[in-house]
C-alpha cells in the first residue's frame, strides 16, 4: 500500500507542476484544467488508499490485540524478591 500512496502522490505533483508549465508556455486553458483535474483525482485517490490502509491496520491491531486472559506474565523487578 505504501508504493501505491507514494506513486499516487508522485504523479499529483507532475500533474500540478506540468498544470503550471503548460500554462506558462502554451497557455492553453482546458489542457490546464484536465492537467489539475488529474492532480485532483491522483490526490483523492492517494487519500482513499490510505484510508484504507489505516482501517486495515487498526482491524489487525484489534485482532492481535492481548487481553487479560492471555496477556503475558508480568516480570518480577528485583525490588520486589526478598
Amino acid at each position: 500500500m505504501r508504493k501505491l500512496q507514494i506513486v499516487l502522490s508522485i504523479l499529483s505533483c507532475a500533474c500540478v507542476a506540468a498544470a503550471a508549465i503548460v500554462g506558462a508556455f502554451v497557455q492553453n486553458l482546458p489542457l490546464v484544467l484536465g492537467l489539475m483535474l488529474g492532480a485532483v483525482v491522483f490526490g483523492c485517490a492517494m487519500f482513499f488508499v490510505r484510508s484504507r490502509a489505516n482501517a486495515r491496520e487498526d482491524a489487525e491491531a484489534r485482532r492481535n490485540r492481548p487481553d487479560f486472559m492471555n496477556a503475558p506474565p508480568a516480570e518480577k523487578k528485583e525490588e520486589d524478591k526478598p
